[in-house]
């Protein structure tokens, strides 16, 4: 294909697509402040702070409304070189439709892959930004990250599984533990301890005031008392009792380590491997997006603009809508993590190839 018309093509793509990623974020950013206004008039918080609230979260707005700026985009595009008759110039000197559609999913892909890095990371780190202003200076919340859990049992790894009646994440302690270690399915040490915690320097989780008995299966079960007891427990206690995961505020290594930190511990992973292949296969939607705008380009002829962007904000929530659908499934493990990422796109993909051909574009 001729580089200058190559060229002409997708630099019809980038103007729609800033202007409408601009204008789909504003909007979001409005709500957003619009949402949290009452909290920042009763917080008496400066100016300064909601506007870099606000400001903080535009990154994430940025990475969500991307698929939508995409279709728009190419519905742009499309639609002014039918309606300024370059379509059919096009056509008539001999190049075919999905010649003069690949320039924007060449762009859409380009897109796709900024979506990615913003994704991994710019994106996660101001979205946690944002909610520590929200949580602490707008609603008044110091202690909103402090893991507090009440009559909790978990597993602990290595065959030793804990029951406290009060977990203490941020000051690393327990109280009213008991602690049940087991070897070869053998129940083989019992601790019932007041408290324990967490010793940096020796990584171990330290028992103290309590009882040890241990279980012999020749000679019976012995009962001594300790002051102090220095387990085998090694996991640290932010891995211990993990609260539910921001995905907004976790890039995919966050993801991986926290899918390692969960089966150390035998915790359940399926939302996690779930989130994991759905960030993977975010990208991956604006190229989609391209080739569904193009046929719905095909289809319309000369459109029209105000059409163009309500079709492109129906549709992109609709996708929306698919997506979280399927991470929901994923989530409940009524298909495999892996497709709960990959087969929205992969239909969506297909309904647009097909769409194409019915447009006789491919």
């Amino acid at each position: 294909m001729n580089r200058i018309f190559f060229r002409y093509i997708a630099g019809s793509f980038w103007t729609p697509f800033l202007y409408g990623l601009a204008v789909f974020c504003l909007l979001l950013a409005f709500g957003s402040l619009f949402d949290s206004l009452n909290f920042f008039i009763s917080s008496g918080a400066g100016p300064g702070v909601f506007a870099r609230y606000v400001l903080f979260q535009v990154p994430y707005f940025a990475v969500k409304i991307t698929p939508i700026a995409t279709l728009l985009a190419v519905l742009f595009a499309l639609g002014g070189m039918m309606s300024k008759g370059e379509w059919k110039a096009g056509l008539a000197g001999g190049w075919r439709p999905i010649d003069m559609i690949m320039p924007l999913v060449a762009c859409s892909l380009l897109v796709g892959a900024a979506q990615f890095l913003v994704q991994e990371t710019v994106a996660p780190d101001l979205y946690l930004r944002a909610t520590h202003l929200y949580e602490q200076n707008l609603r008044g919340r110091e202690d909103w990250r402090r893991l507090v859990r009440r009559n909790v049992s978990f597993s602990a790894g290595g065959g030793a599984f804990v029951t406290a009646s009060v977990f203490d994440g941020l000051n690393r302690t327990m109280s009213g533990v008991v602690a049940d270690f087991y070897n070869g399915g053998r129940l083989s040490l019992e601790l019932n301890a007041s408290g324990a915690s967490w010793q940096p320097g020796e990584k171990r989780w330290v028992f103290t005031d309590g009882v040890a008995t241990d279980y012999r299966p020749a000679a019976g079960p012995r009962v001594r008392r300790f002051k102090e007891f220095v387990s085998a427990v090694s996991v640290p206690p932010e891995n211990l009792v993990l609260g539910s995961l921001v995905p907004d505020g976790v890039a995919i290594p966050g993801v991986m380590r926290r899918i390692a930190r969960l089966k150390a511990v035998g915790a359940p992973t399926s939302e996690e491997r779930t989130l994991l292949w759905v960030q993977v296969f975010a990208p991956l939607t604006d190229p989609v997006m391209a080739l569904i705008g193009a046929a719905m380009a095909m289809f319309m002829g000369r459109g029209n603009r105000l059409f163009s962007v309500g079709f492109a904000v129906g549709f992109g929530f609709f996708f929306w809508s698919m997506m979280i659908m399927g991470q929901e499934a994923g989530n409940a493990e009524i298909i495999s993590p892996f497709m709960a990422g990959f087969a929205p796109v992969l239909f969506f993909a297909a309904a647009s190839f097909w769409a194409l051909r019915r447009a006789r574009a491919l």
